[in-house]
């Protein structure tokens, strides 16, 4: 199944998903344009259109989307309440654009199911119904846009050496084919032809980069969340695909050949990929999410840095999102080999903690240097999620 299969395969589970929640009488394929109500003075008003998008960010290219012609949510829309405040959470991939005569106006869905437009810093409190099934069908359609979390034992079942199957980056959309062909605690794989390296180095920009990016894996009618990165190296056991070597594919739990551990780079991409990136940050220790913090100005992600930095000042988050854009590089210094590891941290009962982290900077158009992150963290409770509060540096 290619991708135009999946999407349109996508789109008839929506349909049916929308007719299973909303009831028919309210949902008509041309209420948007041209269904009528009389208002509260006896006026009639124009139905507005609805649009739900799923993306893993503004400029993603791959993207599941849905239009809503719903009387009850229109007539919910305009008995709702605005209120001036800060967004109590929301979904980061998921935008609401509500098409209307004066124009479009563009909202965030907060886990509450009420609309927060970020413009003027407003939130449209919607009636419980409207505001749960707004829920439901995001649910619905990020299900469907995102992949299944395996972990790599199961993965390794599911994907043998040997098999073939087909790699979608996730902000691209950009498929090509691959060839596993070995691998113990990842899947090392080889494009299959010229053409699927031709594909794979376009979403690398036209560079070969150890950059992780989050894909789909589509093998036996199984969407599996992955990491992958696209850089060349090792083994090469198809010579003629113009590709030197075979790149790595990781799963849930699997680690890279240097490492025991999961690689934080790939786990946070695997999420990504499924769509679960909120759930890995919130069972994080402080130590995976300052090295998670440090991955992500690598990889230059505007949409994870925020997630993770969401406490901390808005000028800082600014500052650091600007000098992310300068980055060449920026890496976590690791032990050399033989010396000792840094020691587990015993968090216990505590609710703050700081850690100091060596990293290696080079910025464009300046020499590398060798300084430390240090971040605050954070939590409620001993139950509660860790959070960054401030990171400096020196």
């Amino acid at each position: 199944m290619n991708r135009l299969a999946k999407k349109m395969t996508a789109t008839l589970l929506l349909f049916l998903l929308m007719l299973l929640l909303l009831q028919p009488q309210l949902l008509s394929a041309q209420a948007a344009s041209i269904t009528q109500k009389p208002n509260k003075a006896g006026l009639k008003k124009e139905q507005s259109q609805i649009i739900m998008t799923v993306s893993t960010s503004p400029n993603a290219a791959f993207i599941s989307e849905i239009a809503l012609a719903s009387r009850e949510i229109n007539d919910a829309l305009r008995e709702a309440k605005q209120v001036q405040a800060s967004t109590s959470g929301y979904y980061y991939d998921v935008d609401i654009v509500l098409q209307e005569s004066e124009g479009a106006k563009h909202f965030r869905l907060e886990h509450t199911g009420n609309l927060w437009n970020a413009a003027n810093g407003t939130r449209t409190v919607l009636s419980k119904k409207a505001a749960n099934r707004l829920v439901h069908l995001a649910d619905g359609l990020r299900a469907q846009h995102y992949g299944k979390l395996v972990s790599w034992q199961e993965s390794g079942q599911l994907l043998p050496n040997k098999s073939i199957f087909s790699v979608t980056e996730l902000d691209s959309g950009l498929t090509f084919e691959v060839q596993r062909r070995a691998g113990s605690d990842h899947a090392d794989v080889q494009p299959l032809t010229k053409e699927d390296t031709r594909i794979m180095k376009q979403i690398y920009e036209g560079k070969w980069s150890w950059k992780r990016k989050a894909v789909l894996i589509h093998s036996n009618d199984t969407w599996i969340a992955a990491s992958m990165n696209g850089m060349p190296h090792g083994g090469d056991g198809i010579p003629e695909n113009g590709f030197s070597g075979h790149f790595c594919i990781h799963f849930q739990g699997s680690s890279t050949h240097k490492s025991d551990s999961p690689d934080p780079a790939h786990q946070i991409m695997v999420h990504k990929a499924a769509g679960q990136v909120n759930d890995y940050l919130d069972s994080a220790a402080p130590m995976t999410l300052a090295k998670t913090f440090i991955e992500i100005l690598y990889h230059q992600d505007t949409e994870l840095l925020r997630l993770l930095g969401e406490e901390l000042p808005q000028d800082k988050l600014a500052a650091l999102e600007s000098f992310m854009g300068s980055l060449v590089s920026i890496r976590e210094q690791v032990p050399q080999k033989g010396k000792d590891k840094e020691p587990e941290m015993e968090l216990g009962s505590a609710l703050v903690t700081e850690i100091n982290l060596p990293v290696s900077i080079h910025q464009l158009n300046e020499p590398r240097r060798n300084g430390y992150y240090r971040f605050s963290f954070k939590r409620a409770s001993t139950a509660s999620p860790w959070r960054i509060q401030d990171i400096s540096t020196s």
